[in-house]
């Protein structure tokens, strides 16, 4: 009986290890130096704190001193980066986000029907692409 004890009081700390390890989230403190946007929100230049989720893909940017923007992403992958940072797009004078990566895995952020609107808008000379940026994080 001793023994069936044990045995269930061990299954039941694996299992309580296995269901916190998918709820660990990796953060980054990163300096954005411009205004830019993230879907329909334009977010200020300023300190961030950012949050990946990488069990339930979510990404939470937090200003200093305000409100959480929170970033469903679509799509995560082993970017092979060890380090940390934001990656941002600049069509004229607007700075998109497009990636999160944190310890190598990258979270991509969809397009949002702002941006598709200023590529359809911007008219570049052929083959111009848009100014990628990256920010490291600390």
């Amino acid at each position: 009986m001793q023994r069936h004890i044990r045995n269930l009081a061990g299954i039941a700390m694996l299992l309580t290890a296995i269901a916190a390890s998918g709820q660990i989230s990796h953060q980054v403190r990163v300096n954005v130096p411009f205004s830019f946007m993230v879907g329909r929100v334009t977010s200020p230049a300023g300190d961030y704190i950012v949050e990946v989720d990488r069990g339930r893909g979510l990404v939470t940017l937090k200003p200093y001193r305000s409100t959480p923007t929170f970033l469903l992403t679509t799509q995560s992958w082993h970017s092979g980066e060890s380090r940390s940072f934001l990656r941002f797009r600049r069509y004229g004078e607007r700075w998109f986000l497009q990636e999160v990566t944190v310890n190598g895995m990258a979270q991509i952020v969809p397009m949002g029907k702002r941006e598709k609107h200023y590529i359809a808008a911007s008219t570049p000379p052929d083959n111009a692409k848009p100014i990628i940026a990256d920010i490291a994080g600390h």
